[in-house]
């Protein structure tokens, strides 16, 4: 029990420490309620307003807790930016040159509340449908070596919004924050929506390191000025490296140059892989590949792309972000946030699983989790469901109770002018 206070206390110190580096963009009540709502988030395993109320364990009436919450996050819409802002600030230092920056444009879900402000039209991912919801943006790094991941960067936005201009809009915007807090520059990654005229104009532009999935679309220079496109090119290079994907499963992939028709100057490598389904997986980077291992390595950064779908996954899933009943897009907007700035605080100061790795479920031996996350925020909620109380203490200091010669009066002469 000692060390599960102490244990508690340095999680709530850091959770503090991190809401008061929104000083100077935000109020202290705007701090506060950052505080609270990450501790309720990762208490709870759930971004749901009475969920998050009931695990703050607050010495007032539950009802007063939620009304709090919703009131504070459909009020300061201000919250989202100031969150990612400080969750960057925060993670980007951790990100190095050779992890994988991986950018996947998502969506959110709200087919079934069809009051939900701003709700536009998205395509659903999982199920490939049309639904009612709102456009996802997520940015998370990837160390390939050490299996390591760390979210960047999660927000939520509306097309139907007067600020809103276009989906590229908003990625070039994203990149260009992260940027500017990075120290390095590792490689971008995106899938078959990265293959797009405005962001490779953006990204050679910049001088960026990218690999994007060719998506078929598009007439590429090849040989002698030759234009054809991904599988065409596909069809005709040999494949005479090999690889491997995955847990063990070979592959034959080939390299070759290719040029953009509108940036001829720039030389860029295609990498073609055979990996046994219909239509070959053609790569395109801004990096320069001239052998087998560099090319086996390529698509191994690439395949870690998928630590971004295990990034919603938990933002979905372990947070039950579809699930939540708000409607307002500030607040929709704020719990995104806070829920990616709970995810980071669990990356960054315990990224190993050591901290909460007592507290967790024990995994089968020699069995080493997939996605840490899942276990990590397994161990929070264990370690916390034995707290009395979250951060009321913390940020709200109660009135000392008035004593009784506070309450009358002290002389009989002022009693009996009192009295009629």
């Amino acid at each position: 029990m000692p060390q599960d206070a102490t244990q508690r206390w340095n999680w709530k110190v850091g959770i503090v420490q991190w809401a008061e580096g929104l000083t100077g963009t935000v109020s202290k009540p705007v701090r506060k309620l950052v505080g609270e709502s990450v501790l309720g988030i990762l208490t709870s395993g759930s971004v749901q307003l009475s969920a998050m109320a009931r695990s703050l364990r607050e010495p007032i009436g539950l009802h007063s807790t939620e009304k709090r919450l919703s009131r504070m996050l459909a009020d300061h819409p201000e919250v989202a930016e100031a969150v990612n802002e400080e969750t960057l600030r925060r993670t980007a230092p951790a990100v190095t040159e050779g992890m994988v920056l991986a950018i996947d444009p998502g969506d959110l879900n709200r087919d079934g509340a069809r009051a939900s402000e701003g709700r536009s039209r998205v395509r659903d991912g999982s199920t490939g449908d049309v639904v009612g919801g709102y456009p996802l943006l997520s940015i998370v790094a990837r160390d390939t070596k050490r299996g390591r991941t760390l979210p960047v960067w999660t927000q939520l936005y509306s097309t139907q919004t007067p600020d809103h201009r276009s989906e590229n809009a908003e990625l070039k915007a994203a990149i260009t924050r992260v940027s500017a807090h990075l120290r390095s520059q590792p490689l971008w990654v995106m899938d078959r929506g990265g293959d797009r005229g405005e962001l490779w104009g953006y990204w050679l532009e910049r001088g960026d390191r990218v690999l994007v999935r060719a998506c078929n679309q598009r007439h590429w220079q090849w040989r002698q000025g030759q234009k054809r496109t991904a599988q065409q090119i596909a069809s005709y290079l040999p494949c005479k490296h090999q690889g491997q994907i995955g847990a063990g499963k070979q592959v034959q992939f080939g390299i070759t140059t290719v040029r953009l028709p509108e940036h001829p100057d720039r030389p860029l490598s295609l990498v073609v892989v055979q990996h046994g389904k219909q239509e070959p997986l053609v790569l395109v980077t801004t990096d320069r590949i001239r052998g087998r291992r560099q090319g086996q390595r390529l698509i191994r950064q690439y395949m870690d792309r998928w630590a971004c779908e295990e990034g919603y996954r938990l933002t979905k899933q372990g947070f039950g972000l579809e699930q939540v009943q708000a409607r307002k897009l500030a607040s929709l907007r704020n719990l995104v946030a806070l829920a990616h700035m709970a995810w980071a605080l669990l990356a960054v100061r315990d990224p190993e699983g050591q901290r909460l790795g007592p507290w967790c479920q024990p995994l089968k031996p020699g069995a080493a989790p997939k996605f840490l996350f899942y276990r990590l925020l397994q161990g929070w909620q264990r370690l916390f469901q034995t707290a009395e109380t979250g951060l009321y203490g913390w940020f709200r200091q109660r009135q000392p109770e008035p004593l009784m010669a506070d309450l009358f009066p002290q002389s009989p002469a002022e009693c009996r002018r009192l009295v009629p």
